[in-house]
C-alpha cells in the first residue's frame, strides 16, 4: 500500500513539473498591416514572414483578406530579420463562369510580380513589442 502511494506521488510530481516538456521558442510579436497593389487592396492572398538566411526560427504567415492581414498564430512573427513573401491569385481571364457545367475548381493565376513572392525582394525587421506592430506593403507593378 505504501509503495503505491509513493508511485502516485512520483507520477504527480512529474506531471506538475512538466517533465521538461515546456516548449521554448523564439520571442514573437503580433504583426498586422495592409497590402495594396497598384494602389488597390489585395482582396485575397497570403503573406509569409521567413527568417533571413542563417537564422533559425520558424516561418509565420496569415491570409490577406480585403487588403488586411494579422499574423498572430503562436504569438506572431519571430523577432528579427525576415524575408516577406506575398502571393495573390485571381481567376484566369479566359475562364467563363456558368451556372451549370462549369469547372469544379476555378483555375487561378498569380498576379503579383515574382519579386514579391517566388523571388521576393521584400524584407522586414521585426522588433519586440508588447502591442501588435503594423507593417504595410504598397506593391507596385
Amino acid at each position: 500500500m505504501k509503495q503505491s502511494s509513493v508511485i502516485v506521488i512520483f507520477v504527480l510530481s512529474l506531471t506538475l513539473s512538466g517533465c521538461g516538456s515546456t516548449e521554448t521558442g523564439p520571442d514573437r510579436t503580433i504583426v498586422t498591416g495592409k497590402v495594396t497593389f497598384k494602389g488597390e487592396p489585395v482582396l485575397q492572398g497570403q503573406i509569409w514572414f521567413l527568417p533571413q538566411a542563417g537564422r533559425e526560427a520558424p516561418q509565420a504567415g496569415a491570409p490577406i483578406v480585403e487588403g488586411q492581414y494579422r499574423v498572430e498564430n503562436k504569438g506572431g512573427v519571430p523577432i528579427g530579420s525576415c524575408q516577406v513573401k506575398i502571393t495573390a491569385e485571381q481567376p484566369k481571364a479566359d475562364i467563363k463562369i456558368v451556372e451549370d457545367g462549369g469547372p469544379e475548381e476555378i483555375p487561378t493565376t498569380q498576379y503579383l510580380p515574382a519579386r514579391y513572392n517566388e523571388q521576393t525582394e521584400l524584407t522586414a525587421e521585426i522588433k519586440s513589442s508588447a502591442d501588435p506592430i503594423e507593417i504595410d506593403f504598397e506593391l507596385k507593378p
